[in-house]
């Protein structure tokens, strides 16, 4: 009587819970072991002496209704569409999760290349970029703080040693100036050989954006500062870097071509980061940022003297007609840069 179809249902369940593994052979294989658990049973009544084989339900006879009912009775019509059905849910199942299978195979695909994406990319630009439907969707014009950051006499550096150790050196300056720029929540834009360029305020705004900057300035010296402590112990040539950053109106969006995209921020306010960058050899300082920045920092926190920062007489950028009015980190001079021109210097109110 626990053979008969009431019961097959019970059955199922196995092949129900076997779709939790998502791998269609599972499924399949628990179809079978049903199919053929049921069968064995059912053959194994049928193989007793005093076995009765019928078709289908019985009639209103009350007499064939209790042949129905005996125990001893095998509806084989009952047997096939039991089998029937096990076929058909495992056929189905079997094909939910193979195609199930491939959903989480492929969201496991996309997010590796989100991963590998974001090694070549800043992180908060991984999202950004993955949902673009145009590849050379319409620029924007946003203001941010664009930060770049150099080694001092690299080429000297590199003179004599051998291509390993120079990249190991230059690894080790990435990772930590990156890990500066993360933790101060800022985008990293890309590495051009020891140069490293930093934006905050891009994709999108905040509220900090120009205050974070100098935030992120200032741990990277604090974090060449520990580093060059290590590379003292070990005997190793400390390293020394030129920082420039400028606040003011970028664009923003992809170029290049459609096989190899770059996502660039570009403007006026980009080149005279660099230039500020490279200022900061003549100026003998290694921290050089504009006054634009210092207005949008007092801005964004209120009226505050910027500590350790003085103002510095009004310098020509390379490339620019116009005087920038620009302060230095005049607590750390940069002993790897030649002597500071006659310029005059005044400490801020």
């Amino acid at each position: 009587m626990k053979l008969r179809p009431p019961a097959f249902p019970f059955f199922l369940m196995l092949v129900a819970w076997s779709t939790f593994a998502l791998s269609p052979r599972l499924v399949v294989g628990s179809g079978l072991i049903v199919v053929v658990t049921w069968s064995v049973g059912i053959g194994i009544v049928a193989l007793r002496p005093d076995a009765q084989l019928g078709f289908g339900l019985p009639g209103a006879d009350p007499t064939a209704l209790a042949h129905y009912l005996d125990p001893t009775f095998i509806d084989a019509a009952a047997w096939a569409t039991s089998v029937f059905t096990a076929c058909l849910i495992t056929g189905i199942l079997a094909v939910v999760v193979h195609h199930t299978q491939k959903l989480v195979a492929a969201q496991a695909r996309v997010e590796r290349a989100r991963d590998n994406l974001a090694r070549h990319v800043s992180a908060n630009l991984v999202e950004e970029l993955a949902e673009l439907d145009e590849p050379f969707g319409p620029p924007r014009v946003q203001d941010a703080a664009i930060l770049f950051a150099d080694v001092i006499g690299f080429t000297g550096l590199c003179e004599g040693r051998s291509p390993q150790a120079v990249m190991a050196m230059l690894r080790g300056f990435h990772e930590r100036m990156a890990g500066c720029v993360f933790a101060a929540g800022g985008t990293l834009d890309k590495f051009v050989g020891d140069s490293v360029m930093a934006t905050f305020g891009t994709p999108k705004p905040g509220p900090r954006d120009a205050t974070n900057a100098l935030a992120c300035a200032r741990k990277m010296l604090a974090s060449l500062d520990a580093w060059n402590n290590e590379r003292r112990a070990n005997d190793e040539p400390v390293l020394h870097i030129g920082i420039g950053l400028h606040f003011g109106p970028v664009v923003l969006g992809n170029v290049g071509h459609e096989q190899r995209l770059e996502y660039a921020v570009l403007g006026d306010t980009v080149n005279v980061a660099s230039r500020l960058e490279a200022l900061s050899r003549d100026l003998q300082t290694s921290l050089v940022i504009s006054h634009t920045l210092i207005e949008q920092i007092r801005l964004e926190v209120g009226e505050c003297t910027v500590v350790g920062m003085q103002r510095h007489a009004p310098v020509v950028v390379r490339g620019r007609e116009q005087a920038t009015d620009v302060w230095i980190l005049a607590e750390r001079v940069c002993k790897a840069c030649p002597p500071i021109s006659e310029t005059e210097v005044t400490t801020a109110a």
